[in-house]
């Protein structure tokens, strides 16, 4: 069994798993037993690994510009004007844009490529938009603020309903509102069914004021509220108001844009026409500044199999034995088995364990539909038809949010859509989850197996990045190699016999969420062994933090 010394700290979350104690960064955590002696035919890695950078595509920008229009709206030069000089400043891929105008009803511009209908656009299209805007003719009525938030709330739902989890969970939401008169909605008979209740009681009492202001902090709660309704990373509402005369601003309209502020996480914002372009540069589009920490560091050998206290080789890294493979009649040397008409084998996009697991047939094609079986857009190395038919999330590396990615669940035989941090299947007092990250058979006792074969770990505290991210030193040791069949790669040369497939996964999220979706950086090294000493690389591998590829 493996045991773990931790900070006086940590010690409280001990009766969480190794999850939680690693997000306990004041010490560190040491595993101080449970590794055997060293041998050829054992592996180790140290190096120092950092949390990833907030920013990219991992940790996307979504910025939505809502613009009062018609006789009682915002210029439009200096509308115009500023949105270009955005256009101009952020030809990103992290960062999309969305354009809405209200009035009386409020509308959203088509953002997406080739004018398609999604929200939001790159820059590029996001200037088409801005084109279309300043050749509008703009409608006309009693602007209405309400109506603007209530298009944004369904403009941000979509986005992240429709969004990858683990990203939506990392991107920050910027609305930005352009103001240039006052709200009607509470003095307009067509807004009044649609009133929150408590607002409509201050309508009905002749205080308008007080019932716009009442409805536009609703209403912006409710946009902010989308963080934990939709599991977003933030949502923020920035009012700025452009007064007719900067001199003599409308007290009505600084309250109702000091409403929205005050429930949106900002400060209202009263900007004169020509410094408009100014303000909006001004406006923070950073991406999402997590505080994260490591969750789990988990080493694994996709070439070997732990099971009932014995190591197999998987040649494939499958989740078969070589052996059992041969009495199934699937090829041990290739992951995906099908063979075509002729006999050629040509796999069907799911690997043999994927398909013996699910209870289907690993030498007939199957058709998944919908899926791409050369993508894998969370990077955990099962791909997107494996994902559909195991029922795990193609765009979360950690599905159930234990910190053990689908790959290391699915082949490690736990389950990828139930957290396995508390559970104990063999009732061997080792939870599952450390069991997986020891490379043992979480399904039986193998306690004496564990002595000589457990994976061992060292994770400290290191220096933090000169942005402030925290990282770690880390020792993984005790991997056990195994003699491999050579395997086909066409079109490249085939891999050569001995060869296993090592990984190390760095998982990291936010310290308060224990099943949290987080983001995982992935190491993959091959390791040669030949029975009996030969093993290439020799010695301890060392990994640094550009060995490491951020994934979802």
């Amino acid at each position: 069994m493996t045991f773990w010394r931790i900070s006086s700290r940590c010690k409280a979350a001990a009766a969480f798993g190794c999850a939680v104690l690693l997000g306990c960064s004041d010490a560190g955590l040491y595993a101080i037993n449970g590794r055997g002696a060293g041998g050829p035919d054992k592996a180790d890695f140290a190096g120092r690994a950092c949390v990833p950078l907030a920013s990219g595509d991992a940790f996307p920008v979504r910025v939505l510009y809502l613009v009062q229009v018609g006789s009682q709206g915002v210029p439009t030069a200096a509308v115009t004007d500023a949105l270009n000089s955005i256009v101009a400043r952020f030809p990103l891929p992290y960062i999309k844009f969305g354009l809405g105008t209200f009035h009386m009803v409020a509308t959203g511009y088509s953002v997406g490529p080739g004018g398609s209908p999604e929200s939001y656009g790159l820059a590029t299209d996001f200037a088409t938009a801005v084109i279309r805007y300043g050749q509008a003719t703009t409608g006309d009525g009693p602007p209405s603020m309400v109506q603007a938030l209530k298009m944004a709330q369904a403009v941000l739902s979509g986005d992240m309903l429709t969004g990858c989890r683990g990203t939506v969970a990392r991107t920050r939401y910027l609305v930005v509102m352009l103001v240039h008169s006052a709200d009607t909605t509470c003095g307009n008979p067509a807004f009044l069914a649609g009133l929150d209740t408590e607002c409509s009681l201050l309508q009905q009492a002749g205080d308008f004021l007080g019932c716009t202001k009442c409805e536009l902090d609703k209403r912006t709660r409710e946009l902010k509220a989308l963080v934990e309704t939709r599991n977003a990373g933030e949502v923020v509402v920035v009012p700025i108001y452009v007064p007719a005369d900067p001199a003599n601003p409308d007290g009505n309209v600084t309250a109702a844009t000091s409403a929205i502020a005050r429930a949106g996480g900002t400060q209202p914002m009263v900007v004169p026409e020509q410094n408009l372009t100014g303000a909006i540069n001004a406006l923070n589009y950073a991406s999402l500044q997590q505080s994260m920490v490591l969750k789990r560091l988990i080493g694994f050998n996709r070439s070997t199999i732990s099971l009932g206290g014995e190591v197999f080789v998987d040649s494939d890294g499958d989740g078969l034995s070589d052996d059992y493979e041969r009495t199934l009649g699937t090829d041990p040397a290739r992951m995906d088995s099908e063979p075509d008409a002729n006999g050629v084998v040509v796999g069907d996009g799911i690997m043999d364990g994927v398909e013996i697991r699910m209870g289907m047939d690993p030498l007939a094609m199957n058709t998944i539909t919908g899926c791409n079986r050369y993508g894998d857009i969370d990077l955990d190395r099962l791909n997107d038809c494996e994902e559909r038919v195991l029922g795990t999330d193609s765009c979360v590396s950690d599905t159930d949010g234990d910190s053990i990615p689908d790959l290391v669940e699915v082949l490690s035989r736990t389950n990828p859509l139930d957290p396995e941090d508390l559970k104990d299947s063999d009732a061997d007092g080792s939870s599952n989850a450390d069991e997986v990250a020891a490379h043992t058979d979480a399904s039986s006792d193998d306690n004496a197996f564990r002595a000589t074969r457990a994976y061992g770990y060292e994770v400290s505290d290191s220096y933090p990045e000169d942005d402030g991210r925290p990282c770690y030193e880390f020792r993984v040791d005790n991997i056990t190699l195994a003699s491999t069949l050579e395997r086909p790669n066409a079109p490249y040369p085939s891999i050569p016999a001995g060869m296993n497939d090592l990984y190390v996964y760095f998982e990291v999220g936010r310290q308060n969420q224990v099943h949290g979706a987080g983001i995982g950086s992935l190491s993959v090294t091959q390791v040669r062994f030949i029975p009996p000493s030969t093993r290439v690389p020799s010695g301890t591998i060392q990994l640094g933090r550009d060995d490491f590829v951020t994934g979802n």
